[in-house]
């Protein structure tokens, strides 16, 4: 049983945790100073805590078998909510809800200091935004002896007091691709004297994009999208180079590599493709998952969405725990659904006592099933 009293009694210590964070956000691998406000927290509480770079793991006890994960990282951008807690570091924002991410998992941490339950660990971690930190935790030992990992993330398209966990399939894997085009670049009037770059792009454009339509099976979801492309400095110059970016998003080994053999055909004398698989499709476990819900229903209301294309780095504890990651529901902002990643994002904070919620049900469900 949650005690939901509880909860309430901690909301107003998660909403300053997570106001302080929104504050003062940090990029990337740079969380050193979000990484110390929980580090002081747990030490309050008279928990144990280890750095792991600018990450900490904080256990509630000795040799736990189950954890709960936080990412604390923000992301470039000038923020405009107008909020009186707005950031403070120019250029950088918490656009994605890890400001709330982080103050639940503190949250929990109070919770469990109160609570008669076994060992658990809280896993804060940096750099998820560029898919960098989890296998940084992983690699120094953030679940070593960990049987179970929950983890959970904002979604502005639920309700707040709302929830999915999905049976298996859940966030895609992510690929990335760059492409060099190069060749004797010169003036746009005499395009017979240069090898035009442009016009060689705009074919590979065209040729990419076809790849998931007419190369994978349709009944697979898979995705390839162009994000940049650049090349060019005048209007009758035809440049040197050309440069393009982009990503490609699948459920199965068998289409990324499909993708990746069909991108890397247009490698020739003038062109050089890069090509690399950054994270794994996140799966969760079918059987910790309705555990889960069997429990977290009581509190929060499931839904049943549809996996989505976009990743998480959350899939590389998976490798080595089973694991299970929630959705939790942000609600629309002033009656608009507002997106992540966005100058004006926000989160309603009253989502963050049941984000606690579910954390405790993941605890209770592992427990349950150890």
């Amino acid at each position: 049983m949650i005690n939901e009293k509880e909860i309430e009694r901690i909301y107003p210590s998660m909403v300053e945790f997570r106001r302080h964070i929104h504050e003062f956000p940090e990029l990337g691998m740079e969380t050193t100073k979000t990484r110390d406000f929980v580090e002081k927290h747990a030490d309050s509480l008279g928990f144990s805590s280890r750095r792991i770079e600018n990450g900490l793991t904080v256990d509630t006890g000795n040799s736990p078998r189950v954890a709960l994960r936080a990412d604390m990282d923000a992301l470039p951008i000038e923020e405009n909510t107008g909020l009186p807690f707005s950031s403070k570091n120019r250029g950088i924002m918490h656009a994605c809800g890890h400001d709330m991410h982080t103050a639940i998992l503190m949250g929990v941490m109070e919770y469990l200091s109160r609570a008669d339950l076994a060992p658990v660990r809280l896993i804060f971690q940096p750099g998820e935004e560029i898919g960098k930190g989890a296998s940084m935790m992983i690699s120094g030992g953030a679940i070593d002896g960990i049987e179970y990992t929950f983890g959970l993330h904002a979604w502005p398209s639920l309700g707040v007091g709302e929830y999915a966990i999905l049976k298996g399939k859940a966030m895609a894997a992510v690929d990335e691709f760059t492409v060099r085009i190069t060749g004797q670049g010169g003036h746009g009037a005499y395009p017979h004297l240069a090898y035009d770059t442009i016009l060689e792009s705009s074919r590979v454009v065209q040729y990419l994009l076809t790849i998931p339509a007419r190369r994978v099976n349709p009944l697979n979801p898979s995705v390839l999208s162009i994000g940049y492309i650049k090349g060019g400095s005048a209007r009758n110059i035809i440049p040197t180079d050309v440069e393009i970016g982009g990503t490609v998003r699948t459920f199965s080994t068998d289409d990324s590599k499909i993708i990746e053999r069909e991108v890397m055909k247009i490698a020739g004398e003038h062109v050089a493709v890069d090509y690399s698989r950054e994270l794994p499709p996140l799966i969760n476990d079918a059987t910790y998952a309705s555990s889960i819900d069997e429990i977290s229903s009581k509190y929060v209301k499931m839904v049943n969405p549809d996996p989505t294309m976009g990743g998480e780095d959350f899939s590389l504890y998976c490798s080595g725990s089973k694991c299970s990651f929630a959705f939790l529901g942000t609600g629309k902002v002033n009656g608009k659904e507002v997106s992540k990643h966005s100058s004006v994002f926000t989160v309603n904070e009253e989502a963050m006592k049941y984000g606690m919620k579910l954390h405790i049900s993941a605890v209770l469900a592992a427990l349950k099933m150890q």
